[in-house]
């Protein structure tokens, strides 16, 4: 078996590459590189031709989840090249092009999109299969995508565990441990691939979702008119403002057509045994400017609103702002802080993102806010590392280039195995 990573040492722009030793070859992720000031990144295979070229000879493409830095050259991908992803996240990313697709002079793009997808295979997590001589099994893991997953590979004798990006401090967190010893990973792994988003903050702990939930409703219960700019397909934040809401004051729950679909097909696919995302309890109002009635509720009773950064939430904006009284509200911001940093050589910051907070600052509204990150600590990493206990090889990737996995403090055991190759031989 062979492993190539590329652009192991950044975060996002995710491709590693497994290949067989009979000539079967699969791909774990196709990501692009991560946008830029607010805007796409130049990307070296951002082309079919590129695709065509990287996938020459592959039998499928496996993705972990559907954030952009993962998924986001599935469109380059040719026709009869098999794509697999989670059930749940294939009917979010549909949901998600059949809305795009209605921009003026979009279309055609997006029903492409559109169709691609509707050819995408789905995986049942626990469940293995086989693609030629290797054979996958997914495990559902905690990240701020919902439906994401780490992956097991059987191939020539030898076992891989990508875990995708994964964190413990959601509200299913613990699950990656929990599978551990039932399916017979622990000690039975050979190479290790493991995201490190967050090595380099060695100090840093990470706050539970539940924690920002209590975060959330004592702003909820402080300001009669909340809005939030946040995530439509992090599950567990969803979770956590829709929660606080309904377990303080029940204020009127907004969004637009689009979040309140996502949040439903999120709610079809919630536990029945758990007491997590079923948004469909007391539907969410889906806001439309032209509804009296609803806007008369929302001046009289408040609100919680879901905002994004988006000319058709402007347009809102324009007949909300004057039903607020501004020592009466709040924005809450429950995204990475670094789309808002408006500092020097910080190649994150979004001036869109940082220009549509400041509308509410600069109308006098508090500000607030609320987060954590989607990505294991470095807790958890070296924690997930030691249970593992990989007998070959240890791989960091979705990292920054400055940090290693030698930062974590392994035993030197586990640290001899660590290896910054990009393509290893098994």
């Amino acid at each position: 078996m062979r492993i190539t990573l590329y652009r192991p040492n950044q975060i996002g722009g995710c491709i590693t590459e497994i290949e067989s030793a009979a000539g079967t070859k699969v791909f774990i992720d196709l990501g692009h590189n991560l946008p830029r000031g607010g805007e796409d990144a130049p990307d070296e295979y951002d082309s079919d031709e590129a695709i065509m070229e990287l996938t020459l000879g592959a039998q499928a493409i496996l993705y972990t989840h559907i954030h952009g830095d993962h998924i986001g050259l599935f469109n380059h991908v040719p026709d009869g090249l098999k794509q697999y992803v989670g059930p749940l996240a294939k009917e979010l990313m549909l949901h998600k092009y059949k809305h795009m697709s209605h921009i003026p002079g979009e279309e055609e793009l997006y029903e492409g999109y559109i169709k691609q997808l509707e050819r995408f295979e789905v995986y049942d997590k626990g469940h293995e299969f086989k693609i030629g001589d290797i054979t996958i099994t997914p495990f559902q893991v905690s990240h701020s995508a919902a439906d994401s997953y780490m992956l097991l590979i059987d191939c020539d004798g030898k076992t891989v565990l990508h875990t995708g990006d994964f964190r413990d401090h959601g509200y299913m967190g613990t699950g990656v441990f929990k599978v551990l010893e039932p399916y017979h990973i622990k000690d039975n792994v050979d190479v290790m691939i493991t995201e490190g988003t967050n090595i380099g903050n060695t100090s840093k702990s990470m706050r539970k979702e539940s924690t920002l939930k209590k975060e959330f409703a004592d702003v909820i219960k402080q300001y009669k008119y909340v809005f939030v700019m946040c995530s439509s397909t992090d599950a567990d934040r969803l979770e956590s403002i829709y929660g606080a809401n309904m377990q303080s004051v029940k204020r009127p729950f907004i969004t637009d057509g689009y979040q309140k679909e996502a949040m439903m097909i999120l709610a079809g696919a919630a536990d029945n045994k758990r007491p997590f995302y079923h948004f469909d309890s007391v539907e969410p109002y889906s806001y439309c400017p032209t509804n009296e009635k609803l806007n008369w509720l929302m001046k009289n009773k408040g609100f919680v609103m879901l905002i994004r950064c988006s000319d058709k939430f402007k347009r809102f904006l324009e007949k909300i702002f004057p039903l607020c009284t501004p020592e009466q509200s709040c924005i809450v911001y429950s995204q990475y802080h670094g789309y808002i940093d408006n500092r020097k050589d910080n190649t994150a910051f979004n001036p869109i993102a940082y220009d549509f907070i400041q509308q509410f600052k600069e109308r006098g509204f508090a500000f607030h806010e609320i987060h954590t990150s989607g990505h294991a600590s470095a807790e958890t990493i070296k924690k997930l590392i030691e249970t593992v206990n990989p007998k070959q090889s240890i791989i960091g990737i979705h990292k920054d280039e400055r940090q290693t996995l030698e930062s974590l403090g392994l035993s030197d055991e586990l640290r001899g195995k660590i290896t910054a190759k990009q393509t290893l031989e098994l």
